[in-house]
């Protein structure tokens, strides 16, 4: 019993738990710690170095993190930041839009330029 105690106290020091409520997360927990204990002591018997526990931990995170790391792409997603007049101004003419079943009346779009005014305004074709 000896050596459970021991281990217990030696993870204690650096508990992943927290105060998580969910029971499956405390076990996962305590399983990934008591792992990397057990890689510590092997470590430390295979090499003959003494490392304290805490600097194995953090070692141990470097080193997966430089494995498995990969950076983040800029978003390209979203709006655009600032809305393009000419885009608008080139191409601000309705154009037939063809009627499918589903809508059973009329096609309607909303004309970007005329909603950005005070005047709303329903025409029937493809507007920008």
């Amino acid at each position: 019993m000896g050596a459970v105690d021991k281990a217990d106290m030696i993870n204690s020091f650096v508990e992943c738990t927290r105060k998580t409520t969910k029971w499956y997360k405390k076990i996962f927990f305590q399983l990934i710690d008591t792992a990397v204990l057990n890689g510590s002591i092997v470590h430390r018997q295979l090499t003959g170095k003494v490392i304290t526990y805490q600097k194995y931990r953090e070692n141990l995170m470097r080193e997966l993190l430089e494995e498995h790391h990969t950076p983040r792409r800029p978003s390209t997603g979203g709006r655009p930041a600032l809305d393009n007049p000419l885009r608008l101004t080139a191409r601000h003419f309705p154009c037939k839009v063809p009627q499918t079943a589903a809508q059973g009346s009329r096609t309607r779009r909303h004309c970007k330029v005329c909603l950005s005014g005070a005047r709303r305004s329903d025409l029937t074709g493809d507007l920008p």
